[in-house]
């Protein structure tokens, strides 16, 4: 009944394969994930301007600037309505400041769009389809990802240019992600999408629109954390939190009787010794099944998130889907 999501960045978009089956599914995953790959260790300093628009309770505009020297010395603002966050890495410290409890859902959403070809690990390229779609050859690529159970994830290349044109998750219970790139342009050693969009079950939620991406100098100041700002330690070695004790809620008579069914949205950090914290409702159900999730996570328990052999603290969000078989 529930699905867990981590709330860290990139964490959507990796084309790397590890154990292909099929060569050629192998050489165009490779293929792709470098010519679209902004973020490679190698990339010179850079500043992307991008418009989007979410879909909170009503449509809702933003816009993020990412200053961008490496991948762990960079500096982002993304204003969402009247949202605002700012989130700083440098070396192994992550610093947020925002003017809420929480970041929205939509944001992380927004931020794993724009890192769709950045290095992840544990994907294996399993089958190879050929297809034509509005007069493009395209190879999509079935992916299994290492640790993730019922997942199906389908990633689309023109065989021709090369560009990723699509990635597509079908998770338990029925649940369809999906992320769509076009009109890609010429940075650098890059390519990369001026449009990109994200949706929900045939729905779209994120729609984003690359205003500028030009090379920049990077201002060392932008690397102090502003006073309060949340920190968090990061490694690349870095596991994340396991649950180990989490109990569904019960699903609420009045909401089983009448056949209501929803998905329950919470923020959450997980401290070093397993325990939960910081509890926030971020997206709703029914009142009666987001009290029913509020009164269980209290009492869950992790496996803490580990650089090393230190225990870390993390955040999570948790989203608790009610529905009747």
């Amino acid at each position: 009944m529930k699905k867990l999501f981590l709330t860290t960045a990139f964490l959507v978009g990796s084309l790397q394969v590890q154990g292909a089956t099929d060569p050629f599914a192998q050489q165009l995953f490779v293929i792709a994930e470098q010519r679209a790959n902004l973020f490679h260790d190698s990339a010179a300093p850079f500043q992307l301007e991008v418009d989007f628009s979410a879909q909170l309770n009503v449509p809702t505009e933003g816009h993020l600037t990412l200053k961008w020297e490496g991948k762990d010395r960079w500096w982002s603002k993304v204003v969402l309505g009247e949202f605002e966050q700012i989130a700083i890495r440098n070396g192994d410290r992550r610093y947020i400041t925002r003017n809420a409890g929480f970041t929205p859902l939509r944001v992380g959403e927004l931020t794993s769009l724009i890192h769709f070809a950045a290095e992840s690990e544990g994907q294996t390229a399993k089958k190879l389809q050929r297809r034509v779609e509005n007069g493009a050859e395209l190879g999509c690529i079935a992916v299994e990802r290492e640790k993730v159970k019922g997942e199906s994830h389908e990633v689309c290349v023109d065989v021709n240019s090369h560009e990723i044109l699509s990635e597509e998750w079908r998770e338990a219970p029925d649940e369809r992600r999906r992320e769509q790139f076009s009109d890609y342009f010429d940075f650098g050693a890059s390519r990369y999408p001026r449009k990109l969009q994200f949706q929900e079950d045939g729905i779209k939620v994120v729609a984003a629109n690359v205003i500028s991406l030009q090379a920049a100098t990077f201002d060392e100041k932008l690397l102090v954390a502003p006073e309060g700002a949340i920190e968090r330690r990061q490694c690349t070695d870095m596991k994340r939190a396991v649950p180990v004790k989490t109990p569904d809620p019960l699903y609420p008579k009045s909401a089983s009787r009448d056949k209501l069914m929803g998905d329950t949205s919470v923020a959450m950090t997980v401290l070093v010794d397993g325990s939960v914290s910081d509890i926030q409702l971020i997206g709703r159900a029914t009142q009666s099944m987001d009290d029913a999730t509020l009164r269980t996570l209290k009492g869950w328990k992790f496996k803490p998130a580990m650089c090393g052999a230190d225990p870390i603290v993390s955040d999570i969000v948790v989203v608790v889907s009610f529905r009747l078989e």
